[in-house]
């Protein structure tokens, strides 16, 4: 929670969009470059995941923070229309890196100590965290900018952000989860190695000697070489109806404190070579385990010193569950506009400035609402077993506050003497409004990683991610086009109303929580 806070205490972010129009960008440039931003992220999003199924994922996490920090420095040094872009760019970069990457990490850490069913909770408390450290920054920016105008906003985000990469470096080493659910049909019959242990998947001991190229047959039977070499990057395969291999690893982790695995996971650790559990067969990323009766997902990881091969193939497995997988393809899409509408806020600033408010008072309009938002993340830990039709409800009502919020707001131009009870009354409906759309964001992400069974969780979360940029690059190309001809109250209120859309897709396409199926 630290890292994912310190990460969001950035004080630019209640100002950079009036930051840009002050340095003589018009709505369309800035929309531009908001656009700029998404398709970095875009081109970046599920590629990023792959790696972080196939390469350390804390790794990857301190990387983003490298470049977050170098964005913000382009802003500070070079405020024209191509440093903001080379900005938008860096932090795309690292935006892309930490989406899915992040998640995977938490899941699979808490799959590891056998606590999965708390990651709503603690994916919540960490959009919490951000959501404060967002508030902080942005109530901290009034001051700051009074004192010392962008300059001391722009280089107080650069420090907050490498002491981010800082604590990026203190992030576990979580172990890469899959789930076995059909993993105990699994059993052992190496006749040339003259062994009749079972081959059930097992993560309670590590064998020392990753000697043979072993694949398992369409029967479910494990057969083994009858060379013996001790060879450390040995081929394991997997060429079954309903099979799959996870990413790279060196030893298996026990799913548990005791090194029990009975919670239906394997766990492995995230990087090294091929080894063989309990006779079981570990590739490099993972334990090979048969994938559930949903989809047919079938994978064959070569670890022979081709990391590249490794990563295609996490990269190929991970968008085929996206595609194939019902629950997982209804819970990606659900995700992305969900947390698509939370592009929305790029213009929150812009809608402050147009109804007549001074620049020193936008943060705090803009804070409220993400007070809100701050408080649908902390609640997600309560309401994760609502049912579908009660969370398209409550979206359904934060739509018409949404809508509402925004014309209420932009009546401030009209009668000028009310500008700040109108911002005021408006701003909070908004809030009110995003804290319902990041609960149910939360929730959905939430189900989506209960649903993944296979062995690329971080590319299949990039694969949501990326469809959220989809969406969020639609709604920058709505806003460019809509600002020609609309105030940008009545454009912000017509994004709005998207929600309501949402709100109807949502009792088809959530699935029930793993515990109730």
């Amino acid at each position: 929670m630290l890292f994912k806070g310190i990460g969001d205490l950035i004080p630019l972010y209640a100002l950079y969009a009036v930051l840009f129009a002050d340095h003589g960008l018009s709505t369309g440039q800035i929309s531009s470059l908001l656009a700029m931003w998404s398709a970095t992220a875009f081109l970046l999003e599920v590629p990023s995941g792959a790696w972080a199924d196939t390469v350390s994922r804390r790794g990857l996490l301190v990387t983003s923070g490298v470049l977050l920090t170098a964005g913000f420095a382009c802003w500070t040094v070079l405020p024209t229309y191509l440093g903001f872009a080379a900005g938008f760019v860096l932090w795309g970069t690292s935006g892309a890196l930490v989406s899915g990457t992040f998640e995977a990490l938490l899941y699979d850490e808490l799959v590891a100590r056998n606590e999965q069913r708390a990651y709503p909770r603690i994916i919540g408390y960490a959009r919490a965290a951000s959501e404060t450290a967002i508030v902080i920054a942005i109530l901290a920016a009034t001051p700051l900018y009074i004192w010392g105008g962008y300059p001391l906003l722009g280089w107080c985000s650069v420090a907050f952000a490498a002491v981010h990469t800082l604590v990026g470096l203190s992030l576990p080493s979580a172990p890469k989860a899959v789930s076995a659910a059909a993993v105990e049909d699994l059993e052992d019959e190496d006749n040339s190695a003259g062994s009749s242990e079972p081959a059930r998947m097992s993560v309670g001991a590590v064998a020392q000697e990753p000697s043979t190229s072993r694949s398992v047959s369409p029967a479910g039977q494990l057969d083994t070489g009858c060379d013996g070499a001790r060879e450390p990057n040995a081929h394991r395969a997997v060429d079954s109806g309903h099979a799959a291999a996870v990413g790279a690893g060196r030893r298996a982790a026990p799913s548990s404190a005791g090194g029990d695995a009975g919670a239906g996971e394997c766990a492995v650790a995230a990087d090294g070579f091929g080894t063989e559990l309990d006779g079981q067969v570990a590739v490099a990323g993972g334990v090979l385990c048969p994938a559930t009766d949903n989809a047919d997902i079938s994978v064959s990881i070569s670890t022979e010193s081709r990391p590249f091969a490794t990563y295609l193939n996490m990269l190929r497995t991970g968008v085929g569950e996206a595609i194939r997988v019902r629950a997982v393809r209804n819970c990606v899409a659900l995700g992305a506009l969900l947390f698509g509408v939370t592009a929305f806020d790029e213009y929150f600033a812009l809608l402050a400035q147009e109804v007549g408010v001074k620049t020193a008072v936008v943060p705090v309009l803009v804070g409220i609402t993400v007070v809100g938002s701050l408080v649908g993340s902390v609640s997600a830990g309560r309401t994760e077993g609502m049912s579908a039709r009660a969370i398209a409800i409550a979206v359904g009502l934060g739509g018409v506050l949404f809508v509402g919020g925004a014309v209420v707001a932009g009546l401030a131009v009209r009668w000028p003497g009310a500008v700040y009870v109108l911002a005021g009354v408006g701003f909070t409906a908004i809030g009110v409004s995003y804290g319902i759309v990041y609960n149910a964001s939360v929730v959905a992400g939430a189900r989506l990683q209960d649903a993944i069974e296979g062995p690329a969780r971080a590319t299949v979360t990039s694969v949501s991610g990326l469809a959220a940029e989809v969406v969020a690059l639609a709604v920058f190309g709505f806003a460019a086009i809509a600002t020609l001809w609309l105030s940008m109250s009545t454009t912000v209120a017509l994004l709005g109303a998207s929600m309501l859309a949402i709100a109807l897709l949502i009792p088809s396409s959530l699935p029930r929580r793993a515990s109730d199926r």
